[in-house]
Formats: C-alpha cells, structure tokens, sequence
C-alpha cells in the first residue's frame, strides 16, 4: 500500500513537472519580439547617394530588370507589377524555387535633399511580398530577407559610379 502511495506521488509530481515546463516553453513560442533578420530588413531599406537627382533616377531606371506599373519623377517614386517568387531574384545559395504561391512588388521613393553641403538623393525600397494561400483566402504579408534591396543599391551605386567616369573620360 505504501509503495503505491509512494508511486502515485511520485507520478503527481512528475506531472506537474511537466505541465509547468510545457506551459513556460509554449508562451516562449507566443513571443512577439522583432528577430534580428526583421530588424535587419529594415535597417536595409535606405541609402543616401551623393549625386544628382536625375543620375540617380536613370540609374535606378537600369537597374529595375521587372515591368514598370507606375512611376513619376516629380513625386520620386516608381512601382513594379507583381513579380511571382520564381520569377523573381533568388539567392545564390538558394537549393530550390520558392513557391509558386509567392509574388512581389518593389517600390523605390527618392527624396532629394543637401547633405553637408552636397546634393544628395536618399532612396527607398520597399518590397512588399505576400502568399497566395488559395484563390479565395486574401493573400498573406511575409517579410523580406532584404538581399534583393542590398543587390538593387550596390546595382544602382555602380551605374553611378560608371556614369561618373564616363562623364570624366569625356
């Protein structure tokens, strides 16, 4: 009688052990907390270039390998059509395509303005990528990895630079 006294609060015990331990795990999964990848994304969607509006625009321009949905130069903004995932820029260490559910669009805004004296343009992008679950659910935002946005920034700085030097070999 004893032993199995013993053994049932041995189980008791056990249990609660248990319980507890799954209850502080599963709140930790709850965890609403930005990840240093969303924080990094977003510390990505800017750069300041030294070089005149017009420059910049044209670069941007050379760089946009998707089809145009709208752009206005007055405003400084240009918009991509939806692009699907696997047509789309891929990582290089990227084993498989994405999914086919996957598209995006890029949005650039350029704002001129004066940095130390010096003209300046400072460009954003935003990429806004969502899944399409099925036909009839609304589809679902995602976050970028923002490799696309950093290639796209040194692209334009390139054509800044090529443009630059061409300018000066004339």
């Amino acid at each position: 009688m004893l032993h199995t006294a013993q053994q049932l609060s041995r189980n008791i015990i056990l249990s609660l052990v248990i319980i507890t331990g799954c209850a502080l795990m599963g709140c930790s999964l709850f965890d609403k907390r930005p990840s240093a990848h969303t924080q990094m994304a977003k510390i990505n969607k800017q750069k300041v270039f030294f070089a005149n509006y017009d420059n910049v625009w044209r670069a941007a321009h050379s760089v946009i390998k998707y089809p145009i949905a709208q752009e206005n130069q007055d405003t400084g903004m240009i918009e991509t059509e939806y692009i699907k995932g696997i047509d789309g820029w891929l990582p290089p260490d990227t084993p498989k395509p994405p999914s086919s559910g996957i598209r995006y669009k890029l949005i650039f805004t350029f704002a001129k303005g004066s940095t130390e004296g010096r003209e300046s343009v400072r460009v954003t992008i935003d990429k806004k990528m969502e899944i399409l679950r099925d036909f009839f659910s609304e589809p679902e935002s995602i976050t970028t990895d923002g490799l696309e946005e950093k290639i796209l920034f040194y692209r334009i700085e390139r054509e800044l630079l090529i443009q630059d030097a061409l300018k000066r070999a004339q």
